[in-house]
């Protein structure tokens, strides 16, 4: 099983930017000559991460599953500044388990924060190690379960080398 956190595409705080769009179609081209096989897309409430999913769900022809049972994460949570909203990670550890529970291969576009509580569940890592992760938009970052160790691994950290021009 594999997670592909994808973080949205570049945007201008409430839609995606035309340069976000490219983004987003080019890691759904790579995606689709990587012969990736994904179950779903999931967002969340955002607009942008509705967008993003949305492209990526099109293009990938898979369904898209919108959970608006949690938002993003403040910045201040990650680094253990503050307490932050227990009920709001409860919600993202159910839906870590829901994810996981299935086994499929999924993708999850939403903010860095939520990705960096998904990593840090998964992997074992605190949350604050996950602090120094950096997710830039249209980035991939993947997780897998391997089944020898029985433990979550990642495989790469925001990879944007699709977005490169050859």
């Amino acid at each position: 099983m594999k997670i592909y956190l994808i973080q949205p595409g570049e945007n201008d705080s409430s839609n995606l930017t035309k340069n976000g769009e490219r983004g987003l179609y080019s890691l759904a081209r790579k995606l689709i000559n990587d012969k990736v096989q994904i179950e779903r897309v999931y967002v969340n409430g955002y607009n942008i991460s509705r967008q993003s999913g949305k492209i990526l769900s099109n293009k990938l022809e898979v369904p898209i599953i919108s959970d608006e049972r949690f938002f993003e994460v403040k910045k201040e949570f990650i680094l253990g500044d503050v307490q932050g909203d227990i009920e709001n990670l409860e919600n993202i550890n159910l839906f870590i388990d829901e994810i996981v529970s299935k086994g499929k291969n999924v993708i999850i576009t939403i903010g860095g924060g939520i990705h960096r509580i998904i990593i840090s569940k998964l992997t074992g890592m605190s949350l604050q190690e996950t602090r120094h992760f950096s997710f830039k938009p249209a980035g991939i970052s993947i997780l897998y379960y391997d089944n020898t160790t029985g433990r979550w691994r990642i495989n790469s950290l925001n990879d944007v080398n699709h977005l490169r021009i050859p």
